[in-house]
Order: C-alpha cells, then sequence, then structure tokens
C-alpha cells in the first residue's frame, strides 16, 4: 500500500509517525478495535473458549506498530537487555532451537555424569493475561492526547 503512494504523502506520513514518536501521544480512533470472534478447528461452538478473538485495527495504527516494535526490538537487542535463553516471540529463534539447547544439556550432564534439573510449565491463555500488568509500561510509552487547554 505504502509504496504506492506518490511521494509527498509518504514524506507527510512519516512526519506524522515522528510527531507521535516525539511526542508520545497516540490518536485513540486509532486504537479502536473490532473484535471477530474465529472459531478453533474442531471446537465445540457453545463453549467460549472454543474462540480466538481477531481484532481488526486502523492499518495507519498497524504500520505504526510494526515501526515500534522495530525500534524496541533494536533497542533491546543492541543494548544486551534481553537474555540469550530467551527464544519466545523473537526473529531468527524458535522452540526447535530451545528443545535443542535442552538436548545439549542433557547430552552433556549425561557424558559429565552430571545431573541436570529442569523446570517446565504450561502458559495457557497467558496472553490475555498480560495486557493487565503491562499497562503501566504501555502509558509509560505512549500517552493518550492532551486535552486542548
Amino acid at each position: 500500500m505504502l509504496l504506492k503512494l506518490h511521494q509527498n504523502a509518504i514524506t507527510h506520513f512519516t512526519s506524522l509517525l515522528n510527531r507521535i514518536f516525539l511526542s508520545s501521544e497516540f490518536s485513540s480512533s486509532w486504537k479502536l478495535a473490532v473484535i471477530i470472534p474465529l472459531l478453533k478447528h474442531l471446537k465445540d461452538t457453545s463453549n467460549q473458549s472454543s474462540y480466538r478473538p481477531i481484532s481488526l485495527l486502523s492499518t495507519l495504527s498497524k504500520i505504526l506498530e510494526r515501526i515500534l516494535n522495530k525500534r524496541l526490538t533494536w533497542f533491546l537487542q543492541s543494548n544486551n537487555f534481553l537474555n540469550g535463553a530467551q527464544y519466545g516471540c523473537r526473529r531468527g529463534c524458535s522452540s526447535t532451537m530451545t528443545l535443542a539447547e535442552l538436548h545439549a544439556h542433557i547430552h552433556t550432564a549425561i557424558f559429565n555424569n552430571s545431573r541436570l534439573y529442569s523446570v517446565f510449565f504450561d502458559l495457557e491463555n497467558a496472553f490475555p493475561r498480560v495486557w493487565a500488568p503491562l499497562n503501566p509500561l504501555h502509558s509509560a510509552f505512549i500517552r493518550p492526547p492532551r486535552s486542548p487547554p
């Protein structure tokens, strides 16, 4: 979509995004989403947990979110704020890499005739519960627009 825009439109859009980043103010209309419940494969239609909520956001909001995500990821990685053992939700990292590292630890423990302790826990439905604790963090980065004086 953006590649087909005229250069003047791209310039104005870039200026708008930079003003949002500098002022930390985000239009409340860009936060509005249409929530569509999507039935999970082969699940009971009468059970609420059988649905996955899909939110449809403004395209401009999605673009801003992607840019912010790239900037934040770059900052966290370049300043070594991310633990090397953190594989989830990182580009180039996967659950397969986690299993390979665990396999290597098991192999090393067997080879050295030592013990290896592991703790596994399931974070079922963890994603919807993340937003409440992160709300203050979110407010620190992006504030609602100020009321006119």
